[in-house]
């Protein structure tokens, strides 16, 4: 049986209530796939797991893995899943929800601070969190030219014949 939107985040809320218990930030979230069937439930385990990418997000899509993977053909599939969550996902939440394939996010409160989907989606993207950051962007030609051979090997492997990773910087 299909619930409303309402219901499902009332269910994210059960898991933010145990993260609450557990000790660690309450949020909590939940995938359904298209029939409305909970595919996977996660909580926010950064302090009860000593993890800081645990978050409700993350949590529940690893769970949710064998809805977004398809193993066999190592691709990832195309779903109609919606993960509802407690909170407006941060910025490594939203980038894992834009990579596990997930279209549809509903979530119970903004986030003004950390909040990243909207932010994403607007643009101009985090600068006042991001200008603190110090990158150094492939210094080393010889360590670049490993990975993408790695990833062009990998792509290979799974029938993609043409990926920027074939061509190697010079």
């Amino acid at each position: 049986m299909r619930l409303s939107d309402y219901e499902y985040l009332v269910l994210a809320l059960e898991e933010a209530d145990q993260a609450f218990i557990e000790g660690t930030y309450p949020i909590g979230a939940v995938i359904v796939d298209e029939d409305g069937d909970v595919v996977s439930k996660g909580r926010n385990r950064v302090f009860s797991e000593c993890d800081p990418t645990a978050h409700a997000e993350v949590d529940a899509i690893r769970r949710a893995g064998k809805h977004l993977l398809d193993l066999d053909r190592k691709r990832f599939t195309k779903n109609n899943l919606t993960l509802y969550t407690t909170c407006e996902p941060c910025p490594m939440c939203s980038c894992t929800i834009l990579m596990s394939g997930i279209k549809r996010i509903v979530w119970a409160a903004d986030d003004k601070e950390y909040g990243g989907l909207r932010r994403f989606k607007e643009g101009p993207h985090f600068i006042h969190m991001f200008d603190t950051l110090s990158c150094v962007a492939a210094p080393y030609l010889d360590l670049e030219n490993r990975q993408r051979a790695m990833l062009a090997k990998w792509n290979i492997s799974r029938g993609l014949l043409n990926t920027e990773w074939e061509t190697a910087k010079q």
